[in-house]
């Protein structure tokens, strides 16, 4: 009998993947998407609650409907909350997003921490 047992390896906890489906108004220049993703891709740097982020283009077979997608992977749905509601994040929206945003799907799904 282990009399430590707060010692003992754990698995790892499950990590919350943030998976959202973009489609950009017909208008949208490259340029504010490129603006869009660096905008996106800074976000680690301010919110500590980001354990990965990626965004780009689709590359499923007949991604005409949803050809931009945003994956970030957070602790639990507490962390998804509190990276919702970051300052930094609601700037991206509104600044970056919303001005060339059709439409998004998103979902959030109980991932395996890869490590």
């Amino acid at each position: 009998m282990d009399p430590h047992p707060q010692l003992l390896p754990r698995e790892p906890r499950p990590l919350i993947a943030h998976i959202v489906l973009f489609q950009f108004k017909a208008d949208a220049s490259p340029d504010q998407v490129v603006a869009l993703r660096d905008g996106l891709l800074a976000l680690p740097a301010s919110i500590p609650d980001i354990h990965r982020l990626n965004f780009g283009p689709n590359l499923a077979a007949g991604a005409d409907e949803w050809p931009w997608v945003l994956v970030v992977e957070l602790g639990d749905m507490g962390a998804l909350a509190r990276y919702a509601d970051h300052p930094a994040h609601r700037r991206v929206l509104d600044h970056l997003l919303n001005p060339i945003r059709q439409d998004r799907l998103a979902v959030d799904l109980e991932i395996p921490d890869g490590g």
